[in-house]
């Protein structure tokens, strides 16, 4: 260890991390070793040289150290190579029921900074901090033995990135493919804009909560508010629903929505409308149309602890509409993917929503990210998708 990069944490409660939490802060760094420049890979000690774990370090960054592991243990290609076969094994479940899943989710598997989804014979890679960046090409030499993809596009384009002092990269890694990707989820089929798509294209958490949905829709009339490129709507038309409509802001989701409905056969029962949700949930309450099923599904309101007020005050406005808009029984599911709104926030002001539309409600179903999402206990960001199917009565 004597020739280690280091990082040595500060004294008592200052220095002490949370239990399995891999971030470590700037303020509870006492000194390095001057060799230590950003993007390294580091060993952490404690105050009293035990060793706490390696990772790397980058200081524009306020968690200066990401921990790859709590042991005693290299950092190069054989451990990236363990770890990324390790994260796809545990999703050997999703094969039978779908081509496309999150085959690495950052901190979840132990790889903080990395996310690798899968679309069909595509692997989309997303690099979001500078000391993963520093470790590309083991990862790209490990992802084309365990993985295999035919082609593999680079979607690092996060806002994250910014903060770690990386540029956003966008693009074909080797041989080029089709940045419109065609996936199978169950009975559904669905085209992912791999290129221009919300996350690496597709909500591959909410695939349990559209497969719900779906069992729920037959004789159903529905609607799916911030629709994106349609995935509730398919599934709920592919449930039998009578009648669906979705509702967007942007055109080009719009029309990808409309292809993907024509994929699926549902052209006779999908409308996909464009329009700001709160304007049309308002004009739809206010005209007396009713829906039987109605989605909401936002895109996260609180980026950060300090817009949760204003976030709080839109979840409540939608909600409140959507309950006024609802049939006499009909169910409303609803999401929150803000980590900074709990389960406690999100599940209060739900209460208050029924309240204020006088409604009383009952829980059919609590929806979290899917199972390609794992959840750590032990780092809470990890959870960050929380939903409810409520009957509204």
């Amino acid at each position: 260890m004597a020739q280690d990069k280091i990082v040595r944490l500060r004294k008592g409660k200052k220095g002490t991390l949370r239990q399995g939490h891999p971030w470590i802060f700037k303020t509870q760094i006492f000194k390095l070793t001057s060799s230590v420049r950003p993007g390294d890979k580091v060993t952490v000690i404690s105050n009293e040289d035990k060793i706490i774990g390696r990772g790397y370090f980058n200081p524009a960054s306020k968690i200066a150290v990401r921990l790859l592991t709590f042991n005693d243990e290299p950092i190069d290609g054989a451990f990236l190579h363990g770890r990324i076969a390790s994260a796809v094994e545990k999703r050997a479940f999703l094969k039978g029921e779908t081509n496309a899943g999150r085959l690495i989710f950052t901190e979840a598997d132990s790889l903080p900074g990395l996310v690798a989804d899968m679309y069909n014979d595509t692997l989309v890679l997303q690099i979001l901090t500078l000391g993963m960046e520093r470790l590309k090409g083991d990862i790209l030499k490990a992802v084309r033995e365990v993985i295999k993809p035919k082609f593999i596009y680079e979607r690092s384009d996060s806002p994250f990135r910014k903060a770690e002092g990386l540029k956003p990269v966008k693009g074909w890694i080797g041989p080029e493919g089709n940045t419109n990707v065609e996936i199978a989820e169950g009975p559904a089929k669905f085209i992912v804009d791999i290129e221009n798509g919300h996350k690496t294209g597709f909500y591959l958490d909410q695939r349990g909560s559209r497969r719900a949905l779906r069992a729920i829709s037959k004789g159903k009339s529905v609607l799916d508010l911030f629709c994106y490129t349609g995935g509730f709507s398919v599934h709920a038309a592919l449930g039998g629903a009578k009648k669906v409509c979705g509702v967007d802001i942007k055109t080009a989701w719009l029309e990808l929505a409309r292809k993907n409905s024509g994929l699926n056969a549902a052209d006779s029962v999908t409308e996909f409308i464009k329009g700001d949700a709160f304007g049309v949930l308002r004009n739809f309450c206010n005209s007396g149309e009713r829906f039987d099923i109605i989605i909401v599904d936002p895109p996260s309101f609180a980026k950060d602890w300090r817009s949760v007020v204003m976030a709080v005050k839109g979840y409540k406005e939608l909600n409140t509409l959507a309950m006024r808009s609802l049939s006499a029984g009909g169910v409303l599911c609803t999401f929150s993917c803000s980590h900074n709104i709990s389960n406690e926030i999100f599940s209060k002001l739900l209460k208050e929503c029924a309240a204020e539309a006088g409604k009383d409600i009952a829980i059919l179903k609590r929806c979290r990210q899917d199972k390609d999402h794992p959840i750590v206990r032990s780092i809470p960001e990890t959870e960050y998708l929380k939903g409810y199917f409520l009957k509204v009565s």
